[in-house]
């Protein structure tokens, strides 16, 4: 999937973000299949890393799913929900 081990270990010091890894992981699915988006995830190392093959840093997984839970916060916020 491209993420290095200590991703893993980093998701289980914040156990908040397991929650979140779940929702990202069925945001990312292909439509009708399994799995996670490859082409999406290949543009995503590239941008960050300047390689598609690359994999992604334990902090940088933490950074963006702490990023996708603020921004559910912020948009509940803003729905008045």
């Amino acid at each position: 999937m491209g993420f290095e081990r200590g991703a893993i270990l980093a998701l289980l010091r914040h156990p908040l973000l397991v929650v979140e890894a779940v929702r990202t992981w069925f945001a990312l699915r292909r439509p009708g299949g399994t799995g996670v988006a490859g082409p999406y995830l290949a543009w995503r190392r590239l941008t960050a890393y300047g390689d598609h093959l690359a994999t992604f840093g334990a902090q940088d997984v933490v950074n963006y799913l702490t990023w996708r839970r603020e921004m559910r916060t912020i948009r509940k916020w803003e729905r008045g929900a």
